[in-house]
């Protein structure tokens, strides 16, 4: 097995580019295992000095900031694909949430209720329903972002509950990565 010449991380023999990094993989891997101790040593010091950075990941379009800064950064890229993951969860919520709230809108019209001097308006249960369900799940968003943000200033890197089980933008971000480090 070879290991990258940039940060030490094992790349497969058939790789062209290191997937931690991505910088190019010479066409004759060195076996050595003095670059995994730096690896780890690179890793306390890459936690240490990325702490700071790593928290606006947690920020929504701010996440852009230790993704270009910090490009060659594992722990900031570790955030980073946590945040990118919570944004993009908080954009399908806010379109998914526009739209029902529309529906059920549509479907279930408000009442106007007219007093002597006034009137007032009554949403339809449905609407409330709807309302109610939003706002649990943006106060859920806003709470994994709370557990990011005390994660990354800790110097953890610990999956945030639920949506750091979620992997499918994952390669996106180490596509990003891989053509920031070219």
């Amino acid at each position: 097995m070879a290991f990258c010449k940039n940060c030490g991380q094992p790349v497969g023999d058939t790789e062209k580019f290191c997937a931690n990094c991505g910088t190019p993989v010479d066409a004759q891997p060195v076996q050595q295992a003095q670059p995994v101790q730096q690896a780890v040593l690179t890793g306390d010091a890459d936690v240490q000095a990325n702490k700071g950075i790593s928290v606006l990941s947690y920020f929504g379009i701010l996440l852009l900031i230790p993704l270009f800064a910090r490009k060659t950064s594992e722990y900031c890229r570790y955030h980073v694909t946590q945040g990118f993951t919570l944004c993009a969860i908080s954009i399908c919520h806010t379109i998914l949430n526009l739209i029902f709230s529309a529906l059920a809108a549509a479907i279930f019209p408000p009442t106007i209720k007219v007093g002597i001097l006034s009137y007032y308006y009554a949403p339809s249960a449905a609407s409330i329903i709807v309302s109610v369900i939003g706002w649990i799940i943006t106060i859920a968003i806003c709470v994994f972002s709370i557990i990011g943000i005390v994660n990354a200033a800790t110097g953890k890197k610990k999956e945030l509950p639920l949506v750091g089980q979620i992997k499918i933008l994952d390669p996106v971000v180490d596509k990003i990565y891989a053509a920031l480090n070219k």
